[in-house]
């Protein structure tokens, strides 16, 4: 009879084989439409709103990116809201208005507020927005565009990566993007992409015309807006080849306070558009939302068994140390490899990690993450799987305990980060 930790690794494995597969199969299906070509004459107005809240180290940067677009100046219109900053960040901005932005200054509100503002200043038939730590590469608007040729999209996402990783936080971090590169690319192919990134995602300004503009949505009105989108069934491309660098959080105090937000804002937009879980929804509400949260559940119950198995061992061991008087010289500590159980569901866990390699290696050639990841890969592989089921298990219990999560800024931004 299978043992417990037996079962678990089977269904970790079934899970990860099956999604695995089917996203290679989907990405070969695809492969001759994974990009598009940009449009050479077409040149729609589009408005890029940036939300700033003491941001003065990296709304420059930011807004410098917007003005290097390949894009013509006269159909591009760029709108920074400072919602209440504290520090420079609206003086920084307001240089940049003899350039041709437009700076306008709130009472601090929260980012949908300040985004609110700028979709009620424009009249661009595209809007996006872009954080005040992000940095969009030059060509990313001219890759995105050709997607709303199909009247049916409302949104277009690029693809996010960790800009200059420096701490280990942060490299594990740069393969997570990477491998979030691939995913929402998959996402996009089976129409069910389940968030629009604040950083560059643009979208038709009827549709906020027509469907409201956007909520508070537990502080991730990124998610909020892409579910809202998908319920009425409209459709969300991804345009992979469209790149924007984020400086990612460079401890664990602000990643931790990052993920907190955004899971506990993924659980209580999912439970308010629970009628998402439909049929009729298709493959996000048969197949992508229920993985992610059978996924979570998996994760939860792998760190508790791990965490049991770890407590076992170290009180087998104390154990056998008493027996043996703690004299550590008389400790057996001989490996004979024979007595390696090899065992149908070691097999599956050694394909599910060769697959999970595979995997890897296709998000890197995606996001062009080539360099210095081979000790990034590592330690992803080692303390995600740890740390993802850690801020899950938070959020979940804040839940509970209904304690509200607040929105907590990173810290100021080194010129070392930036450099």
């Amino acid at each position: 009879m299978m043992e417990f930790g037996e079962i678990l690794i089977s269904i970790i494995a079934f899970v990860s084989l099956y999604t695995s597969i089917f996203f290679i199969i989907t990405l070969i299906e695809h492969r001759n439409n994974i990009t598009k070509g940009e449009h050479p004459k077409k040149h729609p107005l589009v408005c890029i709103i940036v939300p700033c809240f003491n941001e003065e180290s990296t709304v420059a940067k930011t807004i410098d990116s917007l003005l290097g677009l390949d894009y013509p100046m006269k159909k591009l219109e760029i709108i920074v809201v400072d919602d209440g900053s504290t520090d420079n960040t609206y003086k920084v901005a307001k240089q940049y208005e003899s350039k041709g932005v437009k700076v306008f200054r709130k009472k601090n509100g929260g980012k949908y507020t300040a985004l609110n503002l700028g979709l009620s200043k424009t009249k661009a038939e595209f809007v996006g927005a872009l954080d005040a730590d992000s940095f969009v590469d030059p060509k990313a608007l001219k890759r995105m565009l050709p997607y709303f040729d199909n009247p049916k999209v409302m949104a277009v996402t690029p693809s996010l990566k960790i800009y200059n990783a420096k701490s280990w936080i942060q490299r594990i971090q740069r393969v997570e993007y990477a491998l979030g590169i691939f995913f929402r690319k998959m996402y996009s192919l089976i129409g069910s992409i389940n968030v629009t990134p604040g950083p560059f995602s643009i979208y038709r300004k009827v549709f906020f015309e027509k469907h409201g503009y956007y909520k508070k949505a537990h502080l991730t009105e990124d998610i909020e807006m892409a579910l809202r989108i998908q319920t009425h069934h409209y459709w969300i491309e991804n345009s992979v080849n469209a790149y924007v660098h984020t400086v990612g959080p460079s401890t664990f105090k602000d990643l931790y306070n990052q993920r907190k937000r955004w899971y506990s804002g993924f659980l209580k937009n999912t439970i308010d558009y629970k009628n998402i879980f439909s049929r009729k929804q298709g493959n996000l509400g048969l197949y992508t939302m229920p993985l992610a949260l059978i996924s979570i559940a998996i994760l939860i119950v792998s760190f508790f068994y791990m965490l049991y198995k770890f407590g076992e061992s170290l009180w087998n061991m104390y154990i056998y140390a008493r027996a043996v008087e703690f004299d550590i010289f008389r400790f057996d500590l001989s490996f004979d490899l024979f007595m390696l159980n090899i065992n149908t569901v070691l097999i599956l866990g050694a394909v599910t990690l060769i697959i999970g390699v595979i995997l890897i290696i296709i998000a890197a050639k995606l996001s062009k993450e080539h360099d210095k990841m081979v000790f990034s890969y590592i330690m992803y592989v080692i303390a995600y799987g740890f740390l993802f089921a850690f801020w899950w298990l938070v959020v979940l219990i804040n839940s509970l305990a209904k304690k509200e999560v607040k929105w907590t800024p990173k810290k100021t931004i080194s010129k070392k980060t930036l450099s």
